[in-house]
């Protein structure tokens, strides 16, 4: 007699594979619903009525208005300090200095007509827009002079840029975060969760 093996295989073991897996796959894909949703609603829920997102809530043009203003911000600052003034926005013109200097660029994010304002010891650069349907209205506000701590040195001082979307287009009556918010201007500010490396700064 000749001896033969046979082999019988679990009835069933590649359906119990393809479930295991499928039942994995659902798991996380909910996990990661879950956290989703729990980040936007915690992002959503970080912001005041009277802020937007520069990541999320403005489009293009703003966003390149946005980013050209916080470089501006910088070089106004220095200009300052060492002036001991402000620049007017003819010499920020001058200078060549986004957003303040003309040109096709400048025209394809809603060609900005550009103002100082002062306020006390602040001073807003507002931008009133040509065309509200491309970018809103901006303001950035920085302090008109050095900030200087208790024992005289200088420190950081804080900037705000804030739009104005909603409304007749027309310059504020008053620069200060109440007379801002009542005539419809929003502060933009600017975020980072744990994907960015960059540390986050509110302007």
């Amino acid at each position: 007699m000749s001896a033969h093996t046979q082999v019988v295989r679990p009835a069933g073991a590649g359906h119990e594979t393809l479930w295991v897996l499928l039942a994995a796959a659902g798991v996380l894909a909910l996990a990661a619903l879950v956290i989703g949703v729990r980040a936007k609603t915690e992002a959503a829920a970080a912001l005041a009525t009277h802020q937007v997102d520069a990541r999320t809530q403005l489009n293009a043009a703003e966003q390149g208005v946005h980013a050209d203003l916080l470089v501006a911000a910088e070089e106004i600052e220095a200009l300052r300090d060492s002036e001991q003034a402000m620049p007017t926005v003819k010499a920020l013109r001058d200078m060549g200095l986004p957003p303040f200097s003309a040109g096709p660029e400048a025209r394809a994010r809603g060609a900005h007509e550009w103002r100082a304002t002062p306020q006390g010891n602040d001073l807003a650069y507002v931008g009133r827009s040509a065309e509200p349907q491309v970018a809103g209205s901006f303001l950035l506000r920085l302090p008109a002079t050095a900030g200087k701590d208790a024992a005289g040195h200088a420190h950081d001082d804080a900037v705000e840029i804030w739009i104005q979307r909603e409304g007749s287009v027309t310059w504020p009556e008053g620069i200060n975060e109440p007379a801002l918010v009542r005539q419809g201007w929003r502060q933009v500010i600017t975020r980072y969760d744990a994907g960015v490396t960059r540390q986050g700064a509110a302007h």
